[in-house]
């Protein structure tokens, strides 16, 4: 078992689900009476989930990358489009999604920002290959990626941490305001 520091004032806001934003405490983890830790369960990795066949989407155009979160079946496709006559590129992934008390927004957006190594500010859990968009909201990798498939953030959308991995390189590659996400229920 390892053990990381977590303040029992933060633990009693986030059991009544009150912080802001996407970042919430590892799976596993449980606030220790009076010391001030919490205790994380740590397990092996966790293989990709496989996504089941989705129609696949016209291009987005040339150099342009467009990811749809569909909230309802926790699932997001992801599509580049190139500009040197190749097909386009297309992934299809499962997700996890905000819960009901903190959901993942929807409509249309561009991205804010990338952070590769992001580390969340209230947990200090890893958020590897984030694409953050509307503010503190971002899609990216879950190492733990148990909960993958079901609404378990805080709005965030959470993937495999390789197929995050994927998705920040398109978008990286092809800059952020050639990238459009849409979320929708």
């Amino acid at each position: 078992m390892k053990r990381s520091s977590f303040h029992p004032i933060l633990a009693g806001i986030a059991a009544l689900g009150l912080l802001a934003g996407c970042e919430t405490p590892p799976p596993g983890a449980t606030p220790d009476a009076g010391d001030g830790t919490t205790t994380v369960v740590t397990r092996g990795p966790v293989a990709p989930p496989v996504a089941e066949r989705v129609a696949p989407l016209a291009s987005p155009g040339p150099n342009k990358v467009l990811a749809i979160v569909d909230l309802s079946d926790q699932r997001l496709t992801a599509v580049r489009g190139f500009d040197d006559g190749r097909q386009p590129e297309q992934y299809h992934w499962v997700i996890s999604s905000g819960i009901d008390r903190k959901p993942t927004p929807t409509g249309q957006f561009y991205v804010d920002f990338l952070s590769p190594d992001h580390v969340s500010s209230i947990y200090h859990v890893p958020m590897p290959w984030s694409v953050f968009f509307n503010g503190n909201i971002a899609i990216h990798g879950d190492p733990d990626a148990r909960m993958l498939g079901q609404t378990a953030s805080n709005g965030c959308v959470r993937l495999h941490p390789a197929q995050a991995e994927i998705f920040y390189k398109m978008v990286e590659d092809v800059g952020l305001r050639n990238t459009t996400i849409i979320v929708r229920q």
